[in-house]
């Protein structure tokens, strides 16, 4: 009798695992392939990067070969932080000859943040190998020319770096701009200001709103020690975006440096305005407070820093309760 129990209780829990297989597999065959794209899209757009390797992994297994899901994950893989199963995603694709120019320029950004972050080599020969394929194939891709001239300015070379900018401009991609921001600022690495200058300019020529330019113009007059340009082009960055909290910040220190401390403090509340927990700025007001003898309005600022993690800030304030 025992026996004859345990052999209908092994048939009902074989009869539960065939049917719970057949219910899955006859729900996911409900699924159409749009529905599957829809999804793994969703999952991507919300950052939910692990859910979406499942679905475009689903399309491949469903014999999909739109080269656009073997690309997402591995973006998504690369995003994770999964640089090795990215190269092996996109070595497959090579494989199938599916490879395009996206393929190989992220074969190289995957390789580049691997080498960056987890090896530790400095040897970018394999990135630079696959931004070269990527090239090849479309001499069109501003993320390849970018990539590469990081690589360069990273190993401190930086006429090389210019090299594959000035390359970039001649194919006239769109955003000219940032290509001649990206050479000026080699130039600025190297403290060849005057050089640095004239490919600021041409960006700004190019596009009237590159804040970055009119910010880095005025860092190289403040190095300069000419505080009027330095302050007339970080309030050009401020026409172009009233809401980017650093221009006013940095005019605040452009009068902090001259011991101008009343303007200083005009400027910072500005900046805190849009920031108003920025802990260097608390820190710099904190500081003009003091400098004024206003302890309470330094105490208060010096506070707001410290809270940030500002180990200056908590100096400061050790050194004012010590003191009062």
């Amino acid at each position: 009798m025992l026996k004859t129990n345990t052999v209908i209780s092994l048939f009902i829990t074989i009869i539960f695992i065939v049917s719970a297989m057949l219910y899955y597999i006859d729900k996911n065959n409900k699924y159409t392939e749009d529905a599957f794209v829809s999804k793994a899209a969703h999952y991507l757009k919300n950052e939910n990067y692990l859910q979406a390797i499942r679905y475009y992994k689903k399309l491949i297994a469903m014999k999909s070969n739109d080269e656009r899901n073997y690309i997402n994950v591995a973006k998504s893989l690369i995003i994770s932080g999964h640089y090795n199963h990215a190269i092996k995603q996109l070595l497959k694709m090579e494989k199938e000859n599916l490879a395009s120019c996206d393929t190989y320029y992220l074969l190289a950004y995957a390789h580049f943040l691997k080498t960056k972050n987890i090896d530790k080599t400095n040897d970018f020969s394999s990135t630079t190998e696959y931004i070269k394929k990527s090239l090849n194939m479309d001499s069109r891709n501003k993320d390849a020319y970018k990539l590469l001239g990081t690589i360069y300015e990273m190993n401190y070379e930086f006429e090389r770096a210019r090299k594959w900018y000035r390359k970039a401009l001649f194919e006239d991609l769109d955003n000219s701009h940032e290509f001649y921001g990206l050479i000026a600022n080699t130039y600025f690495k190297e403290k060849r200001y005057s050089h640095a200058l004239k490919y600021y300019n041409r960006a700004i020529e190019n596009n009237k709103n590159y804040i970055s330019s009119y910010c880095n113009i005025a860092e190289i007059y403040t190095i300069e020690k000419d505080f009027n340009k330095a302050e007339q082009y970080y309030k050009k960055a401020i026409e172009v975006s009233p809401e980017y909290m650093y221009p006013y910040y940095k005019i605040g220190s452009l009068y902090f440096f001259q011991q101008d401390y009343e303007h200083a403090i005009e400027w910072y509340k500005k900046a805190l305005e849009i920031e108003p927990q920025e802990s260097i700025t608390n820190y710099y007001i904190g500081i003009s407070y003091k400098n004024l003898n206003m302890i309470k309005e330094a105490t208060e600022h010096l506070k707001l820093s410290a809270y940030c993690g500002n180990d200056k800030a908590v100096y400061e304030l050790r050194k004012i309760l010590g003191k009062f």
